[in-house]
């Protein structure tokens, strides 16, 4: 199924951490704007604004932002693959992350406009 978005560029660029299993959350992660931590049996991610992470932390900086602005429950099938599929289509790499009432996805910033691009051309709003 595909949806039609309306999605909202996020105004910061953001950075993905790496810590090792058991790190302490660090105190310069919580702040304005999305976060979050995952943890697998191999590493633990941090994602929040670039402007907070030292330079002494393993990232990847740069990456944009977007928000899908619509809630759906979580038996609607095919909400965060409408905005994938489009990026993938169009050779843009994708870090996604969710929230009990939406979907985040960041791409390169070197990516944005043909991210922007192809997402409109899919039929998605896009706010900032």
């Amino acid at each position: 199924m595909s949806h039609k978005l309306l999605i909202r560029l996020v105004d910061a660029e953001y950075a993905i951490t790496r810590f090792t299993i058991g790190s302490a959350i660090p105190e310069w992660l919580p702040g304005p704007g999305f976060w979050t931590v995952s943890s697998s049996r191999e590493e633990m991610t941090l994602v929040c604004r670039a402007a907070r992470v030292p330079s002494s932390v393993q990232s990847s900086l740069g990456w944009r932002c977007f928000r899908i602005e619509h809630h759906f429950s979580f038996d609607v099938p095919g909400v965060l693959s409408s905005a994938l599929r489009p990026l993938s289509a169009a050779g843009v790499g994708v870090f996604a992350n969710s929230t009990f009432s939406t979907d985040y996805f960041f791409v390169a910033g070197s990516d944005l406009e043909t991210a922007l691009h192809a997402l409109k051309e899919h039929g998605h709003e896009i706010t900032t």
